[in-house]
């Protein structure tokens, strides 16, 4: 059986290449800072579990490089932001 291009190649240990996470990092990245802007999505909307879990297999599947971990760190301080900003909008209220 053949690969074709749709199809990236594992990496030893069973893991994708890190070429093809920077797609998953962007709209990850986009995701999380439309959230990030006052208002943008109400916190009961916005499932910061589900995204967390996101964030946590693109880094279990993925050979990820120095920069794509730093990407990674960002998007989780950025959750959190989110989930602190959530918060504080809810008690406000």
């Amino acid at each position: 059986m053949s690969l074709t291009s749709r199809q990236p190649a594992v990496q030893s240990g069973g893991r994708l290449p890190a070429s093809v996470a920077d797609g998953q990092l962007t709209h990850l990245e986009s995701v999380l800072s439309y959230v990030a802007r006052e208002d943008a999505a109400r916190p009961d909307e916005f499932d910061h579990v589900y995204w967390e879990q996101r964030i946590r297999a693109l880094e279990e599947t993925h050979e990820l490089i120095a920069s794509q971990r730093t990407r990674i760190a960002r998007l989780r301080g950025m959750l959190d932001v989110t989930a602190r900003t959530g918060v504080a909008r809810r008690t406000a209220a």
